[in-house]
């Protein structure tokens, strides 16, 4: 490899994603802080892609588990 040339995206490997979706499953207001605060310091923009996906996809499991905590709410009022 050259001094000069630069390493190939190669993005998050297997081990830093699967804790991603763990951390996203089970806490994810957690995993949304923490993709923000990793994202603001990445300079790499796959990574930055990959973080950015991250907090997407905790904010979509916050929206639906409140909105099945509001329609098991109605139901039983």
């Amino acid at each position: 490899m050259d001094a000069g040339s630069a390493a190939p995206d190669t993005g998050y490997e297997g081990a830093a994603v699967a804790g991603a979706a763990l951390a996203t499953v089970f806490f994810p207001f957690f995993a949304l802080i923490a993709a923000l605060l990793l994202q603001g310091g990445q300079s790499d923009p796959r990574k930055k892609s990959q973080l950015r996906s991250w907090a997407w996809w905790s904010v979509g499991l916050l929206v639906l588990e409140l909105v099945v905590f509001l329609v098991l709410q109605s139901v039983t009022l």
